[in-house]
Formats: C-alpha cells, structure tokens, sequence
C-alpha cells in the first residue's frame, strides 16, 4: 500500500492541557458531532484521489504508551460520559456500535454510540487494508482496550484515539459480552448464506468481509467435511490479503484425507514460500506431489522455485547480473533466499548482541546475503519512513509470526526509558496479536537501512541522476540489524533490489565479531560519536575512535579548525575555460598543498602512524584530480597513495616518486595486511583506478594492470557483485 507521511515534527513530551484528568463538562452534541462528521465525508468524497497514497500517522515516541495486554473481558467496562481528558484508562474498557460512515484520513473516524445512548468520536489509526477496522462499517460493534482520551483541536471537541492496532476489536454480532441494548443478533441466520455472502464479497473484491463471512460460516458448522471448503476459500482470500501466517493454517485445517487434499498443501506451501519458510514450503510441496495427489501437476513449478531458494540458503550461490537485470522502478523484490549461514549471533563484548564469523573468511568472501525482512516498493524521500513503518505494523498484525524475528530488535534507549518491552507483544489476545506501533516505530528508526534505488552499484555511477539518487527506500533486515558498528569495519555492505549483500573487507577468523557501518563516518571523532550517542545511544569503542582519543585535545580543535578553513576554500569552485573543462590554477593547487600540509602536522606521528587520518581525504582527492587534469602523473601517483594511506591502508609504497617504486608491489595486498583500521569505500577503488591510469601513462603497464586488477576486487565489495571498475566513469 502507498502511503504518504503524517509525522509530527514534536521531539519532547507535549505540554498537558489544563483540562487534563478531567471529565469534561462541555462536549458536541450528538447533532453537531454528526453535522461535522457529514461535512468531514462530503469533502472527502470530493476531493478523494481514485487509488491515491493513504495518509498514515507516524507515532511520536515522546508520546508514547504502552499497549494494552488484556483481554476486553477482564476490563471493566464504562460509559463514554465517564472517559477523562489525556488520560489512558488502564483496566478500563468501552463497548460500543459504530453509528456512521468512516471518514478515512490518516486514520478512519467514526462516530460510536454506548448502550446507554452516550455518543462520541472513535479514530482507528494503524490498520491494514487487510482489516475491516481500516474502515469499520456503520453498525459493526467494537470494543476498544483501555481508551486513550484526548481532545481533538477545537474546543469542546474530543475523541477516543486508538493508536495500537491491537487495542480496538471488531466483536461478532453473537458475542455475549455485548450489551443486550446492543445486540442486534446475527444478520444471517445460516452457515450457508454466511458462505453465500463471503463468496459475494470476493467476487466484489471486497476480501476483508469475505473473510469476515467465512468465519461466521465456519462457526456456524459441525460437520469436518462441510468446513473443508470454507477453509480452502479462507485460505485463498487470506493469501491474497498477505495473511499468510493464517493462510497456512487454514489450508492445512481444509484437509480430509482425500487425494484432493494436494490442494491444501499446495496453499499451504505457497503461504509459507512468502514468509520465506523455504525449507517448510518445500515439504509441503513434496506431499502435494506425491503420486496419489491427483491433479497436482501445476505445483511442480512452485516446487522447483522453493528448490532454487533452498539452494542459496545452502550455498550461497546467486546469479547477482541476473538480479540486477531484473530491476525496474516498479519492481525490486527480488524472489530469491537468504544465505546467513557463515554467521551466529551472539553477546558481544561491545553492544548486546552481534554477529560472529562461523569459520575464517578471506577479504572479498560473501559473508552473508538477506532478503529484506520487510521493505516496500516505495521509493520516495518524502514517503519511504512512513511506508516502512506502515508495512511493519501491517505485517505484524497479518502474520504474527514475523513478531519473533521483528520484535526482538532493540528500540532505542529513549522508547525504553518510558518503558520496557512487556514480554507480550506479538502474542494473542481476543484473537489478535499484541502490536505496539511505538515499539515498532523506535525498532524502525534504530534498525532501518536506506537502500539506493535499483542497487548499489547503479548508485557509483557518475550517470546515476541526481533525482534516483536521493530516491533510496527503506527496509528492514532483521539479520543486518544485529551486527554492531565500527568505524573501520571488517565488512562492506550493498544492495541489489530487496537484498542485502555483506562482504568482508578484510581477512576474518572464526569466532570473530563481524562489524559494519551504520552511517558513512564522520571525519572527526567528537563529532561522529555525537551522531552514535544522538541516533543509538552509544560511544564508538573501535580502533580509530580509541586511537584517536588519544589526540591531544588542543590538537584536536586546530585539526578542526584547519579542516574547515580548508573545505571553506575548496568550495570556491574553480572557474570554468568556457568550453565545460574545469581549470585548476597553479596557485590554486599551490595553496591547497601547502594547506593539506598544515593540516598533516596536527595528526601527531605516535597517534595516526596505523590509523586513517580522514580530515585529509578530501584535499587528497581534489590535488589528484587537478594534476590529473595537468596530466602531471608523479604527482597523481603521489597524492593517490596518500589517498589510500588516508583511508588506513598502509601496505603501500612509501616513496612517492615513481622512478623509485618496487615493480613488484601488488596493490591487492592493502586488503589483507594493512592491519584492522583500514577503512574501505569506493573512494579506494577510484584511487586505485587513478593509479593505473598514472602508472600506465609512465611506462609502469605491469604494475597499472595490477592497480586495475585490485579496483576491480575492490568494486565488488563496494556494490556487492560487480568487477565493472570502468562505471565509476573517468
């Protein structure tokens, strides 16, 4: 489902209203509540956008609350005249008849009515399409857990919000705990003409009240032979619906032991294939076709998908050109498996838990490929949070059984300062799952990775516009999500579609903890573990953080300064020859060196001989792009290998002039020896690629051919598959 972003900008805890705690004395009658909510329906039928983004509300975590773990019957049920304002009525509950049409924003507003004729505003926030609730029907009886009472804008005007999905339920019209005022009693009076109405419904396309017919169908029969086939049509609408944990279960409920029952494995294995339960679709499969399952022919196919998914489970072995020649704008789940099995997850000696090497990897090797766990085919700056968040809290509710793997991932320090993880989230009460939407917002802001649009390695090209560039979607991959943060990693991570390519930069031995970034790193350590301690709550304890700590802090605040007089500079951009070529001035190049050179005597030899020294990339990269266009190679030679000392890798030449350079130097060796603060980005492989160009243009055609050969190695870290070095561009 599209969406677009209703997100509240607020930060800190809102102010309460002075009549917070108070039953109000003044409210919209029951005349005006209905002239508005006509008014509210009439513009919305007006201006309504046929199949147009749904607005969503983003929870505010500095609102957040608890949802509700009870059942309605073990709350006490009030009256709506006895709700107070800005209050969450713990042990409280309200039963009430929806008495109009939703008016369906970023929630859908009803007006409700009590059994002692008491009326009010109800919005339903957070339910899926795959729920009635999304737009419950006039006349539908709903109970709501522990209301949350707050006033709506305009004085005298207030409303139950339900912010948890979990926390309203839509109650079957023979429920007994429904009070006789009211009862209406069953629409239908028969299990067949509840099946009559399901069918109508699915041919209306209507699917949420197909399944809502067929479940009063099934209530209303005995017999095991006559369920059968309003099981196999639940089973049906809900894999339509995306509830496949349900699907599941009704196609295995739809069996008799009758040959016909392929059928039900069938559906049976096609729900468990989407919730990627490969192994499981797979026997399911096998029994749909073993030889007495007549009719079965069709299956075979959906049998050998699940072989090949087995497969990469297994082994890893992916056609990832043949993936990413799959993508298009519209399309990028890739129907492929998850490989994890060189990882464990453990406790790790920096942060919870972590991921850790389950044998020696060499620099270069898969560590792990993961099909998102949730990601929408959004890409939309504007909308991607917003749609993330949306599909968690949908799929959460349609298939519970995500909730092991979701919701298990940490929130971030600041939700849990509020209050703690009940234990209980995801498990079933009054027939549905337990689902906090602040906990899963906090999961979504701590957890989340931004994948660019297509793949990684369709965002390294220089071609790669500026509009697909800022197009990058947001997901979830629970797996990813578990390993912990290090400056200079010893993984590399990358996207092609829906899936998430982990490759070791260096070399890896068994049982050590696997690292990654969770942000490109910020060039100075005060400023970077600010943005850790800011988005998760954490000081970065790695090698680079911890070495340059070291620094002496007066040094520290000149190196700051010094960088910003720096980058002040080159921003001035240089001018233009006329003809689009830019031109660097010599006494422009001149006084970038002699800056650069300023700013490498502030990183003290005894702090930074084996660290990075990041402040320096930049005017790095911009000297060997201005003596490049000189076609002055020495110095292009020189300023790459400072490049690459830069970024930590120290297994390079020393002597700068290319006249006196070892010929037997490999640069594939700064991969596996330059130690465990080398920092790798596809900045290394463009140095490397501008050293082959230089020692090429020098005579050194041998030792260009092997800076190809690592850039090429180096690029398939960097975008997960590709050797195309040549994409970078010039």
């Amino acid at each position: 489902m599209a969406v677009a972003a209703k997100q509240k900008t607020i930060t800190s805890a809102p102010q309460k209203s002075s009549l917070a705690g108070t039953i109000p004395t003044k409210k919209l009658t029951k005349e005006q509540l209905f002239k508005t909510h006509e008014g509210h329906i009439k513009k919305q039928n007006a201006t309504q956008t046929p199949n147009g983004p749904r607005a969503v509300k983003q929870p505010n975590l500095a609102e957040a609350y608890p949802a509700s773990t009870k059942s309605i019957r073990d709350l006490e049920i009030i009256s709506l005249s006895e709700l107070s304002v800005e209050t969450h009525h713990r042990g409280k509950g309200l039963i009430v008849k929806v008495v109009s049409p939703p008016y369906i924003g970023a929630g859908a507003v009803s007006i409700v009515e009590d059994q002692w004729g008491n009326v009010d505003k109800l919005a339903i926030y957070n339910q899926g399409d795959s729920a009635i609730l999304s737009g419950v029907p006039e006349g539908c009886i709903v109970a709501i857990k522990e209301p949350y009472y707050v006033q709506n804008g305009a004085e005298n005007d207030f409303m139950i919000c339900v912010d948890h999905p979990s926390d309203v339920i839509l109650l079957r019209f023979t429920d007994s705990i429904i009070p006789e005022p009211l009862r209406l009693g069953p629409l239908l009076k028969s299990a067949a003409e509840w099946r009559t109405a399901g069918d109508q419904a699915f041919l209306e396309r209507d699917f949420p009240t197909s399944v809502f017919c067929y479940t009063e169908a099934l209530e209303g029969l005995e017999d095991d032979s006559a369920k059968a086939p309003v099981y196999t049509k639940r089973a049906g609408v809900n894999l339509l619906l995306g509830r496949y944990d349900a699907a599941k279960s009704d196609a295995l409920a739809s069996r008799t032991g009758a040959s016909t029952d392929w059928k039900a494995y069938y559906n049976a294995g096609r729900a468990a294939y989407s919730l990627c339960e490969y192994a499981i679709s797979k026997s399911y499969f096998e029994e749909a076709l073993k030889p007495n399952a007549k009719g079965a022919g069709g299956v075979q196919k959906e049998y050998e998908r699940v072989l090949a998914r087995v497969k990469e489970e297994e082994e890893g072995a992916y056609d990832f050109a043949a993936m990413h020649a799959s993508l298009s704008p519209t399309s990028v789940h890739i129907d492929a498996g998850s490989f994890l099995r060189n990882t464990r997850v453990a406790d790790s000696g920096f942060h919870g838990r972590g991921l850790f090497a389950t044998h020696p990897l060499k620099a270069g090797d898969l560590v792990y490929v993961e099909k998102a766990t949730l990601m929408p085919n959004q890409y939309d700056p504007a909308r991607a949070s917003a749609a993330l968040y949306t599909l968690m809290v949908r799929q959460l509710c349609d298939n519970p059984s995500l909730a092991d793997t979701v919701l298990k991932l940490f929130p971030g320090s600041d939700l849990l300062d509020r209050y703690k993880h009940t234990g209980l989230e995801g498990t079933i009460v009054d027939g549905v799952p337990i689902v906090d939407v602040f906990m899963i917002e906090g999961i979504r802001t701590t957890n989340c990775f931004s994948a660019p649009f297509l793949s990684t390695y369709d965002d390294t090209k220089p071609t790669y516009n500026s509009a697909a560039r800022i197009m990058a979607a947001k997901g979830l991959w629970a797996h990813s999500s578990l390993m912990n943060h290090s400056c200079v990693p010893n993984t590399m991570r990358s996207f092609v579609g829906d899936m998430l390519i982990c490759r070791a930069t260096r070399d890896v031995q068994e049982g050590q903890e696997l690292f990654q970034q969770y942000v490109p790193v910020k060039t100075l350590v005060d400023v970077r573990n600010r943005e850790f301690e800011e988005g998760w709550g954490f000081e970065c304890r790695c090698g680079l953080c911890e070495g340059e700590r070291k620094s002496d802090g007066d040094k520290l605040k000149k190196k700051k300064e010094a960088m910003l007089s720096l980058e002040k500079f080159l921003d001035k951009k240089p001018s233009s020859n006329g003809k689009g070529t830019i031109v660097f001035p010599d006494a422009t190049i001149r006084t970038v060196d002699r800056m650069m050179r300023q700013l490498e005597e502030l990183h003290e030899n005894e702090v930074y001989e084996a660290l990075p020294r990041l402040t320096l990339v930049y005017p790095c990269n911009w000297l060997v792009d201005a003596h490049r266009a000189k076609k002055q190679w020495g110095k292009v030679v020189k300023y790459s290998l400072k490049v690459l000392r830069n970024f930590g890798f120290n297994a390079v030449p020393r002597d700068e002039d290319p006249a006196k350079l070892t010929v037997d130097w490999d640069p594939r060796e700064i991969y596996t020896t330059s130690g465990e603060v080398s920092l790798m980005a596809v900045h290394v492989v463009a140095s490397l690629k501008r050293l082959a160009e230089a020692y090429a243009a020098l005579g050194h055609q041998e030792l260009a051919e092997r800076c190809v050969k690592a850039a090429r190695f180096g690029y398939t870290m960097v975008t997960g598959f590709s050797e195309d070095v040549d994409a970078l561009g010039q």
